[in-house]
């Protein structure tokens, strides 16, 4: 029998993240999902236990700021104003189709206000946002339309 291939490691040099339908693949520097547990603690006569609380998931990005038509500023700032929550989407290899070896994650955050200019002298501002999800992320291997 012969050895399975590795695993091949994820390299982000190909991924795919829109916010409200708008694609800001050329602005990423940095992406993640990010899912905080809570404990509960529960104390009695006999000792404390740690249970699992609630999971909430939060979309982290760092983002270079640009004030181009489509692009960082127009796509937060009217997230923000919206009110509501948005949808997002993100893939991992854009230049392939959705499936099980490439999923695609979706959901709904809530935009939250966010710095609009932020740097250092010479050097690129960047944005850094992170957005709870209204609930927790959908994994699909099913290629979209």
């Amino acid at each position: 029998m012969a050895a399975p291939a590795p695993p091949q490691p994820l390299i982000l040099n190909d991924a795919s993240v829109s916010i409200d339908g708008a694609v800001l693949d050329c602005v990423t520097n940095h992406l993640e999902l990010s899912p905080d547990t809570a404990s509960v603690t529960i104390t009695t006569l006999c000792g404390e236990t740690d249970y699992p609380g609630a999971t909430k998931w939060s979309l982290v990005l760092t983002l270079e700021q640009s004030f181009d038509v489509g692009a960082t500023e127009e796509v937060l700032s009217g997230a923000v104003d919206g009110g509501v929550p948005v949808a997002f989407e993100i893939i991992p290899y854009k230049s392939q189709p959705v499936s099980a070896t490439n999923p695609s994650y979706s959901g709904m955050v809530v935009p939250q206000p966010y710095s609009p200019i932020n740097g250092d002298a010479m050097a690129e501002s960047t944005i850094d946002i992170e957005w709870s999800l209204v609930g927790p992320p959908v994994k699909s291997i099913v290629p979209g339309p």
